[in-house]
């Protein structure tokens, strides 16, 4: 049985587990700024052919295997933040952009770090040698976290960047706030990173899943597959779970098992929910009495998966939320990441709320939302589970993935929304504790302010 730590104690380990990070971060620097490392920003670019293709309409576009294709570990987001100017960069000389488009200066295409602080950079294909060196820039700097606008238009770049990441770069940025920047600027680092980025490499041997996995995508029968990740969902709230299912199924991620722990009691009409949800399922039953902690090893169990993450069946998802987490996975190499508690709806008081965490993206163990987190089966079994514990399960795991000098990792915080709808809590605190953080305060129900959007994310009720 595992000893009772003490607030001493946890003190140690998170003092350990930020000079852990610290040094995570410090190889990041290393890999992006010394001339000569590993083909980090600025570097030279690879060789065609030298990577696999990443996406079926690069091979469409008759272009070599790997062409485009990039290591998210060089080309990432990483100690990305949320703040930017209002400044307008060019990647070339600015008499050189079309009419009625301008620039408050010329920034060249290596400063990653500069571009991505601007509010976005405007681009021609004069900047470039040619369509496809200017669609391997394009997409690097946007894997990088800097928002990009494209001032012409090229239907031979269309066909090398994918329609997704094309219609994000042609979309009108100049009169966006920072917020609106801020998501049109993560949807295309994700579609960058997912539809372009080398997955990571194969789990280590002792690894579940991984090995011999089917391949993903439409026509991409050649790309490796991503991971196969399982969904834990612990509710002994009936009532929430067509939300949380709807939630799961929500999900655009290709390869995901849901395992259902049903923690007491019983759900009416759960066989014909369950057939309604696009991804196997398997349902586990536990007593009302058992902890929380202890529900979730049952789940992770009966689970496959090469990475967990748990959902909440209170909490608000967007389609894109795994993804989001399974990316940050690949370019972080980090064994725990999990989005930023930065978005709160509380039901009772009918406010929509942004927390002031004053971060963006970075190896840092606080605050991450307990109900957003990805951990990989080998370091959740490295630190012996879940604790059995009635609450705060989320937490703990994060202090023992540290203490086992485990990586962790805070990605951003859209595309999930932390829902407080009553007392029925196993966090109880008030709404006072989230007001009294707010950097801004919204009256009602405002999920478009975290990216949440679809006809099926109804208001969620008061518990």
């Amino acid at each position: 049985m595992r000893a009772r730590r003490t607030p001493a104690d946890m003190g140690l380990i998170r003092l350990r587990g930020l000079a852990d990070n610290k040094r995570r971060t410090a190889v990041w620097y290393v890999r992006r700024l010394v001339p000569g490392r590993r083909t980090g920003a600025g570097a030279p670019e690879p060789e065609a052919g030298a990577a696999p293709a990443s996406r079926a309409h690069v091979r469409r576009a008759g272009l070599p295997r790997g062409a485009l294709a990039f290591d998210a570990r060089d080309y990432n987001p990483i100690r990305w933040r949320r703040g930017a100017g209002i400044e307008v960069a060019a990647l070339g000389p600015r008499e050189w952009l079309p009419p009625g488009v301008d620039a408050d200066r010329v920034v060249p295409a290596r400063r990653v770090l500069r571009l991505r602080r601007m509010h976005h950079l405007e681009d021609v294909s004069a900047f470039h040698a040619g369509v496809i060196a200017r669609a391997r820039t394009l997409i690097r700097l946007a894997a990088a976290g800097a928002v990009v606008h494209l001032a012409d238009r090229d239907e031979r770049l269309r066909a090398l960047l994918g329609g997704e990441l094309y219609r994000l770069m042609t979309a009108d940025v100049a009169g966006l706030d920072a917020g609106a920047r801020e998501l049109l600027g993560i949807a295309m680092r994700r579609t960058a990173l997912r539809d372009h980025a080398n997955p990571a490499p194969p789990p280590p041997p002792g690894d579940r899943g991984g090995a011999g996995e089917l391949s993903y995508g439409a026509g991409a029968s050649d790309a490796p597959a991503r991971p196969l990740v399982s969904i834990l969902l612990a509710t002994r709230r009936p009532a929430l779970l067509p939300q949380a299912l709807a939630a799961v199924a929500r999900q655009t991620y290709p390869r995901l098992e849901l395992v259902l722990a049903l923690h007491g009691g019983s759900a009416t009409g759960l066989e014909r929910r369950l057939a309604d949800c696009p991804h196997p399922v398997r349902v586990v039953r536990a007593p009302a009495d058992a902890p929380l902690g202890v529900v979730l090893n049952a789940a992770t169990a009966a689970s496959s998966g090469t990475l967990l993450t748990k959902m909440d069946d209170d909490d608000l998802y967007g389609g894109d939320h795994v993804w989001d987490l399974v990316l940050a996975h690949e370019y972080s190499q980090a064994s725990l990441v999990g989005k930023g508690m930065e978005f709160v709806y509380l039901a009772t008081s009918d406010r929509t709320l942004r927390l002031d965490s004053g971060h963006g993206e970075d190896y840092r163990t606080w605050p991450l939302a307990g109900g957003a987190l990805l951990v990989s089966r080998r370091a959740l079994d490295r630190v012996g589970g879940w604790r059995p514990a009635p609450a705060g399960v989320d937490a703990m795991l994060v202090h023992d993935v540290v203490d086992a000098r485990g990586g962790v990792y805070r990605t951003h915080g859209a595309g999930f929304m932390l829902v407080r709808h009553g007392p029925d809590h196993t966090w109880d605190v008030s709404d006072r504790h989230f007001l009294a953080r707010a950097g801004s305060s919204l009256p009602g129900w405002r999920p478009e302010v975290a990216g949440l959007s679809g006809p099926d994310l109804r208001r969620p009720a008061i518990g």
